[in-house]
């Protein structure tokens, strides 16, 4: 079987903490190719080794939210099957916004509240792209 980022972030999020031998019996994976996993996700900045095992870090907790509101990119993941093809979710709301109606909001630096570039919910107004990724989507600006 094999995991993505996706599904490890996931499952290392609600155990908290991990250590191989628990992606071992949750993938059967073998102990070093699990040590191996574990030890290239915290490379990338994911996971945090301490005296407890690997934790999800800021990053990866960003990363999950990412997963969460535009799916994974990995075309069987069970987590991102369910995804509507053509929209993005909102992480805080679940607000399904089309891609088609989806604006680039440019950054605010006047405003008492400085935002970054990128795409808002309609409804919450959270964060749901960075303007990177909605740049390599082709989601226009604001006018």
């Amino acid at each position: 079987m094999k995991t993505n980022k996706h599904l490890t972030l996931l499952f290392i999020q609600k155990k908290v903490s991990v250590r191989s031998k628990d992606i071992v019996y949750k993938f059967d994976y073998t102990p070093g190719t699990a040590r191996s996993y574990l030890s290239r996700l915290s490379r990338q900045g994911l996971l945090l080794r301490t005296g407890m095992g690997y934790i999800v870090t800021g990053k990866g907790l960003s990363r999950l939210n990412y997963f969460e509101a535009s799916g994974c990119g990995n075309f069987d993941c069970p987590n991102c099957q369910s995804k509507m093809p053509g929209h993005i979710t909102c992480p805080k709301c679940k607000y399904h916004l089309s891609i088609k109606e989806a604006r680039l909001r440019d950054e605010d630096i006047y405003s008492l509240l400085q935002t970054d570039a990128g795409v808002y919910c309609p409804d919450c107004d959270e964060l749901v792209l960075t303007e990177s990724k909605a740049v390599s989507m082709g989601i226009p600006r604001e006018d």
